[in-house]
C-alpha cells in the first residue's frame, strides 16, 4: 500500500478544515450573539461533545466490519447539508442541535481516518505519517480563522458556510475517486487491559481540555477585550505554529514514542493553558500557541501513534473508536463543568482547575511507559486485489 491514501485524506481534510475553522472558533461568541448565555454556550459544547463522543465506537465498529473508505465516505457526504442548514438556522439553540447532529456523523468516520492513516504508512513511518496528517490538519485550522478575520467582520457568517457547502462536494468526489481501502492484515495484539491506564489519562486530560475549550474565546473577549478579528488572528497563529510543529513531532515520536509523547503534551498543555490567562498582547499569541502545539500536535501524533503500537489492524478501529467515546464524553463533561464555574466562581477557576488535572493525568501513563513494540505482520493474499 503507497502513501497516497495519506495525501488525499491530508490534503482534503485540509481544505475541510479550512471551512469549518473558519467560524468554529468563535462559535462561542455566534453563540452568544444568537442569545446564548456563557452556561448554554457550555452545555452547548457539551452537546457537541457528547455527540462526537457517542459516534465513535460505531464508527470504529462498522470500519472494522465495512471497510475505511465506505465509513469515510459516508461522513464526508453528511458536511453538505449540514452546511445548509447553518445558511438557514439563526436560533441558538438550532444551531446547536445542527453542529451536535452534524458532529455525530462527522465522528463516524474518526477512527477510519486514523486507521487508513496507520496502514497505509509503510513508506513513512506511522508517527511521521500522523506528522504530515496533522500538519496539513493544523494548517486548515491556522488558514481558517484568518479567512474568518477577513470575510465575518465585513460579510457575516453566510459566505463562509456556502464556502463549506463547495469545499465538501469537491473532497467528497476527491475522496471516492482517490482512496483506496487498505489490505487486511493478519497479526495478534494485546488490545484489551493493557489500553486501561491509557483510557484512564486520556479521559482525565480531555476532561480538562473541555473545561476551558469553550471558554477560551469568550476570556480572550471579556477579560483581555480582544475584538473579533484579533481573537480569529490569535487561533490563526496558534494553528499555524502548531502545524508547523507537527512535522517536528512525528519526528520526535518516532524517537520516544507515542506514550512518552503523550505525557509530555499533557505537562506541557497544563503549564501553558495556565500561563495563557496571565498574559496580555503579544504575549497572549505566543502562549496560547505553545498550548496548541502541545495539544494539537504533540498530543494528536503521540495518540495516533500510541493506539498503533498498542493494537492490530482488524481491531484497530474499535480500538480508536472505545478511546475516543471515552475521552469524548470526559471532554464533554468538561464544557458542562466550565460553563458552571464561570458563572459560579469567575472566569479563572476553570482555568486552574483545568491546568491542575492536566498535570496530573500523565500518571497513569507511567504503566505503560515501557510498551513493548507493535506486533509484526504479514499481509494476507486473500486482501490483495
Amino acid at each position: 500500500m503507497s502513501s497516497r491514501n495519506v495525501s488525499v485524506l491530508s490534503i482534503t481534510s485540509f481544505a475541510i478544515d479550512v471551512a469549518f475553522s473558519s467560524w468554529w472558533m468563535i462559535l462561542p461568541l455566534y453563540l452568544e450573539r444568537l442569545g446564548a448565555g456563557v452556561a448554554e454556550v457550555g452545555i452547548s459544547f457539551s452537546l457537541v461533545n457528547v455527540a462526537w463522543a457517542l459516534s465513535q465506537l460505531p464508527g470504529g465498529l462498522l470500519s472494522d466490519r465495512f471497510g475505511r473508505k465506505v465509513i469515510i465516505l459516508l461522513s464526508t457526504s453528511t458536511f453538505i447539508p449540514f452546511f445548509i442548514s447553518m445558511l438557514l438556522l439563526k436560533d441558538w439553540l438550532a444551531v446547536a442541535l445542527a453542529v451536535a447532529i452534524s458532529s455525530f456523523f462527522a465522528g463516524l468516520q474518526n477512527p477510519s481516518f486514523s486507521s487508513m492513516i496507520a496502514e497505509s504508512s509503510e513508506k513513512l513511518g506511522v508517527a511521521r505519517a500522523f506528522g504530515f496528517y496533522n500538519f496539513l490538519l493544523n494548517l486548515g485550522w491556522a488558514v481558517g480563522p484568518l479567512l474568518g478575520s477577513l470575510i465575518i467582520p465585513s460579510y457575516g457568517f453566510d459566505p463562509l458556510f456556502i464556502l463549506g457547502i463547495v469545499v465538501s462536494l469537491s473532497c467528497l468526489a476527491a475522496r471516492a475517486a482517490l482512496l483506496k481501502e487498505p489490505p487486511k492484515m493478519e497479526e495478534s495484539s494485546s488490545f484489551g487491559l493493557t489500553l486501561i491506564p491509557l483510557l484512564i489519562s486520556l479521559s482525565v486530560f480531555q476532561l480538562a481540555n473541555g473545561i476551558i475549550s469553550p471558554l477560551i474565546p469568550i476570556y480572550a473577549e471579556k477579560l483581555m477585550y480582544f475584538s473579533l478579528e484579533e481573537i480569529e488572528r490569535m487561533f490563526f497563529s496558534a494553528q499555524l505554529l502548531t502545524s508547523i510543529a507537527s512535522i517536528a513531532a512525528g519526528s520526535l515520536v518516532m524517537k520516544i514514542g507515542g506514550l512518552r509523547g503523550l505525557m509530555l503534551s499533557f505537562v506541557s498543555s497544563g503549564i501553558f493553558s495556565l500561563l495563557w490567562i496571565f498574559s496580555r498582547a503579544y504575549a497572549a499569541f505566543i502562549l496560547i500557541s505553545l498550548y496548541y502545539i502541545a495539544l494539537f500536535s504533540l498530543a494528536e501524533v503521540s495518540f495516533g501513534t500510541a493506539i498503533s503500537e498498542l493494537t492490530a489492524r482488524d481491531r484497530r478501529a474499535t480500538a480508536f473508536g472505545t478511546v475516543t467515546i471515552l475521552t469524548g464524553l470526559s471532554h464533554s463533561a468538561g464544557s458542562y463543568l466550565g460553563g458552571m464555574l464561570w458563572e459560579v466562581s469567575g472566569p479563572e477557576i476553570p482555568f486552574f482547575l483545568a491546568s491542575s488535572i492536566m498535570l496530573l493525568s500523565s500518571i497513569p501513563l507511567r504503566a505503560l511507559s515501557n510498551a513493548t513494540p507493535p506486533p509484526r505482520c504479514t499481509t494476507s493474499p486473500s486482501s490483495l486485489s
